[in-house]
């Protein structure tokens, strides 16, 4: 089997919606992320892969953004859409196409704009209607019409089937909040970020949700979102926001032949799907499947980023899996950062992967849910 080395990971900070990041469309973001995480590795890119949830821009997205970077046009590119898990699957289509010898070197992808998507924003506008009419219907109304992509609603039922309470829910919030205003402020995010001018001149450097600290008091207050009865709150489910994410990945031997510096190995990946009597579990599930066919066991994981788009998934992962907090998140998660959808899981496993090298872990672990009770995950490993 080919090693699959990572030579290069940057990010886009995180942007709100509306924020800093409202004036530059998704061309123009992904381009210069692009630009700027492949300098020095221009002219081995083979191939360009990028995942996306609801790319604006309908005419391959990834291609247009390739060319405005300045790429070599001879450089083959394609969008894909796999939901919250898009980037992810980019990913898996890169590593298959390094080990099967297609390709030697591919720059891997993930982009979200959701401030500019009328699609997107739409649907978000209605669930604040709702909200604010008190229009909110209750658990009994909905409990036998959840579909498997209502992800709102599959979250209330998770909290319920596996005893998760608010209280619970919102001290995993404040934690991952916490952590990630101490790492904020210890300067661990300034390394992977790429700065992005925003509308005043300036550079916005650090994801935008950070700028506003929710304290215990503000998480506790917050009244249900999307039911009368219901657990999940504005701060216990993430903010969807504005994101680009790159990682260059490459055949080892190449990398070394080329004398490149290595990050990290794509150890393994794995993607599965559950049936709608198991709707929730499929990131327990992914977990499970990564351990079983690299024989390796939890013990051996020395960081975990796990998707908490709504902290009940989250929560009811790692009790299923059996995953303990301090493993998890370490420098907080979506709840804190904000959740550029396709793009997020990309933008976990770069920020995964620099915290592996400051602690010299071993071993970490990436892993993502999509819509329609999927999820996909990676391995990566440290040398």
């Amino acid at each position: 089997m080919k090693k699959i080395a990572i030579v290069a990971a940057k990010r886009s900070p995180i942007g709100r919606i509306p924020g800093e990041l409202s004036h530059v469309n998704e061309t123009e973001l992904l381009a210069f992320i692009m630009k700027n995480t492949v300098k020095g590795l221009e002219s081995h890119i083979d191939e360009a892969i990028l995942g996306s949830s609801f790319p604006i821009e309908k005419d391959n997205l990834c291609r247009k953004a390739l060319l405005k970077a300045g790429l070599s046009p001879k450089i083959s590119a394609f969008t894909i859409s796999k939901t919250c898990a898009s980037s992810d699957e980019a990913l898996v289509l890169a590593c298959a196409k390094i080990t099967c010898q297609k390709a030697k070197t591919i720059l891997v992808c993930g982009s979200e704009k959701i401030n500019n998507s009328s699609y997107a924003l739409h649907f978000l506008k209605q669930d604040v209607k709702r909200s604010l009419k008190n229009e909110l219907r209750c658990f009994s109304e909905i409990s036998n019409q959840i579909q498997e992509n209502d992800m709102v609603y599959i979250n209330e039922m998770l909290a319920r089937k596996y005893e998760i309470s608010r209280t619970e829910l919102d001290k995993f919030t404040l934690l991952n909040i916490t952590r990630a205003h101490v790492a904020n402020q210890n300067g661990k995010f300034t390394e992977e970020i790429i700065p992005i001018l925003n509308s005043m001149g300036g550079e916005l450097l650090i994801d935008e949700w950070l700028f506003n600290f929710k304290t215990e008091a503000d998480i506790n207050a917050a009244p249900p979102m999307f039911l009368s009865d219901g657990c999940i709150t504005r701060y216990n489910a993430a903010p969807v926001c504005d994101n680009a994410s790159a990682m260059v990945l490459m055949d080892y031997d190449y990398a070394c032949e080329l004398g490149l510096e290595v990050f990290g190995l794509i150890h393994a990946t794995a993607d599965t799907g559950v049936e709608n009597d198991h709707m929730g579990t499929a990131m327990a599930t992914c977990i499970e499947a990564l351990l079983k066919n690299t024989g390796l066991s939890l013990a051996d994981m020395d960081l975990f980023e796990i998707n908490d788009s709504f902290a009940v998934q989250a929560l009811c992962t790692m009790k299923l899996a059996g995953i303990p907090y301090n493993k998890v998140n370490v420098n907080g998660g979506n709840l804190a950062l904000g959740y550029p959808i396709g793009a997020t899981g990309l933008r976990m496993k770069i920020s995964l992967l620099y915290e592996m090298r400051r602690r010299k872990a071993k071993y970490g672990m990436s892993v993502m849910c999509a819509g329609g009770n999927m999820a996909n995950g990676v391995i990566i490993k440290n040398i």
